[in-house]
């Protein structure tokens, strides 16, 4: 019975392990709430053109889906434009050159509430292995605002950037902390070498008024409890240990 016992409890642990990854199977980039919060967002107008990078894995892959957390803002509505820029092959780490138009979308389909999760699925487009690509909003007179992440936790983020070019002027920035990506998923399918979610080690500032420092030496009444709750946690594991042999 025990013997058997075992093996159910393996293979309850062996498909829950399987359906984590099956979840996510192809995500090679992915900061979307819950993983991250929103720290501000970018008016596109204002603030647009803007961009993420992603890399891909080992393999040849193709692109599936992208998602942008994004809403809308007060002004005359307009449209704005998802597309795909290859790496700059003359300057690494920037912006480079027009792959493919991913669609155009009105303002009107924008949540002007709060930001939101927007789904744009790509028809199959082919993407190199262990290569950059940028994700560019634009939208000259759109209303659209790009939601920027307050840290950097989440999945592919490490070793990527982000940029915007408020008036033409391109800014490009590492993801860090203090320069954290826009908020965004890219789906592909790609299955193996996917990035593992990494949560940021510095999620807020610090404190600059912290609470003094509790004394090293507890109180004679603390200490009793304290051996007390050992005691009694001792046994429990005790009796765990004697119903599972």
């Amino acid at each position: 019975m025990v013997c058997f016992r075992k093996l159910v409890l393996a293979a309850v642990a062996s498909g829950i392990l399987s359906l984590g990854s099956a979840l996510r199977a192809g995500v090679i980039y992915d900061n979307l709430p819950p993983l991250s919060t929103s720290g501000g967002t970018d008016a596109i107008y204002v603030d647009g053109p803007a961009y993420n990078s992603f890399s891909t894995g080992d393999t040849a892959s193709q692109l599936l889906d992208v998602k942008l957390f994004l809403s809308g803002t007060l002004g005359s509505r307009s449209s704005f434009t998802v597309s795909l820029l290859s790496d700059s092959s003359s300057t690494p780490g920037t912006p480079g050159s027009l792959l493919t138009t991913l669609g155009t979308f009105s303002d009107s389909t924008l949540n002007f509430v709060a930001p939101s999760v927007y789904d744009i699925s790509v028809a199959n487009y082919d993407l190199a292995p262990d290569t950059r690509y940028w994700i560019e909003l634009s939208g000259a007179s759109s209303v659209a605002a790009w939601s920027y992440a307050s840290n950097v936790t989440g999945a592919g983020i490490g070793g990527e950037y982000n940029a915007y070019s408020p008036g033409g002027d391109l800014t490009v920035s590492p993801n860090t902390h203090d320069t954290a990506p826009y908020l965004m998923r890219v789906t592909t399918t790609q299955t193996s070498n996917l990035p593992p979610v990494i949560v940021d080690p510095t999620p807020n500032p610090p404190d600059p008024n912290p609470p003094n420092p509790p004394s090293s030496l507890p109180e004679p009444g603390t200490l009793c409890q304290a051996l007390t709750a050992l005691a009694i946690g001792t046994v429990v594991i005790a009796r765990r240990r004697i119903i599972g042999t």
